[in-house]
């Protein structure tokens, strides 16, 4: 049987975004342990890059302005806004540690 080479190639397009959004999942999970990192869609059928705070959320941390958690449509935009977060993060705990 011959195969559609139209259908074959959206199939094989498909399997290669699939597993480049897994491998940006798995770095982005390795290089932001205290985040738990997931790819959700909505209702509409959004597919968004949500990350969600693991530690304990506190009014100290919620006035460094550290968000319990982010949200963005894609991986890059997600690795930019946890940058962002983990530097306010380690802000926020060096300010609460005792010296």
């Amino acid at each position: 049987m011959e195969q559609n080479a139209h259908s074959g190639g959206e199939d094989t397009q498909t399997e290669l975004l699939r597993d480049w959004a897994d491998r940006q999942l798995s770095t982005l999970r390795h290089t932001y342990p205290s985040w738990e990192i997931e790819r959700e869609q909505d209702e509409l059928g959004q597919v968004w890059w949500t990350a969600r705070l693991v530690p304990v959320f506190t009014a100290a941390l919620a006035n460094a302005g550290v968000r319990p958690v982010v949200q963005e449509p894609d991986a890059i935009a997600l690795a930019g806004a946890l940058a962002w977060q983990t530097a306010l993060l380690h802000n926020a705990r060096s300010r609460t540690r005792p010296l």
